[in-house]
């Protein structure tokens, strides 16, 4: 049961007349709202965010980057002094304006980032401070192919400059190696909802080597192909790394820039 995560009206998303994937009409809805085990499992990393950054509350504004249709917004709202939510998709924030008008989430601002450098969207931050910046089910998502890590390290220096210098930034991706892997390929080929097809020596290496250097020539900006354990190493090597949470499908990190030592 969650402590901090409030869900979202689910008529805002189930009385849309959009069509998002199988029966289901948004991303909200498919991902965290639907009834059952799933959406349980797929919104712990909301509850795990939160909690990890209880010490904050009503103290701070942050930023939700990568909001898509707004499921994390009243728990934001709830919690912090001011709210801005991103996402380059302007049918994720139309749907979110219709979500922050249905529950009054007057704390909230919504900026569509398409077409936007991260300077154009620091610029429309109103000269506001703001210490936490939640980018959760998104990093998996950004980078250049053929220099996967290096620019998802280089995307994540951008963003950083939208809070302030001891600001944190919460990252939480899924586990496409390991026993997880394993797991969720199963469940999708009993499911028959397979998307992406891979050879069983990639999925072999993946689930027992945590080898995705066969399956990263796959990824296309999706979950097929990224290594969460990668990614941790990046890491280490250029943030402050002050927390990490494991869930069964997904890791939670708390991350925080590195400061010159006369200005730590």
């Amino acid at each position: 049961m969650s402590r901090y995560y409030i869900q979202p009206l689910i008529d805002i998303y189930s009385s849309e007349k959009s069509h998002y994937y199988k029966e289901y009409k948004t991303y909200a809805e498919y991902n965290y709202l639907r009834p059952g085990l799933v959406s349980y499992i797929k919104t712990r990393h909301f509850e795990l965010s939160l909690k990890l950054t209880r010490d904050y509350f009503h103290k701070c504004n942050v930023i939700d980057f990568g909001c898509a249709d707004g499921v994390f917004l009243p728990s934001l709202a709830k919690y912090f002094t001011r709210v801005v939510a991103i996402d380059r998709v302007p049918d994720f924030i139309e749907l979110s304006s219709k979500l922050v008008s249905a529950m009054e989430l007057n704390n909230v601002e919504l900026i569509c980032n398409d077409n936007l450098t991260i300077n154009d969207t620091k610029s429309r931050l109103s000269g506001e401070k703001y210490h936490i910046l939640y980018l959760l089910e998104t990093l998996e998502h950004v980078g250049d192919k053929d220099s996967l890590y290096d620019s998802k390290i280089n995307f994540l220096k951008e963003v950083s400059t939208l809070i302030d210098e001891h600001g944190l930034i919460v990252i939480s991706v899924p586990k496409m190696v390991g026993i997880p892997f394993l797991i969720q390929r199963i469940g999708l080929a009993i499911t028959r909802s397979l998307r992406e097809l891979i050879s069983l020596s990639d999925l072999f290496k993946a689930c027992f080597l945590n080898d995705t250097t066969g399956l990263e020539k796959q990824w296309k900006g999706g979950h097929l192909g990224f290594n969460h354990r990668k990614l941790e190493s990046y890491l280490k090597n250029e943030f402050r790394l002050l927390k990490k949470r494991d869930l069964l499908f997904q890791v939670v990190y708390v991350i925080k820039k590195r400061t010159s030592p006369n200005t730590a």
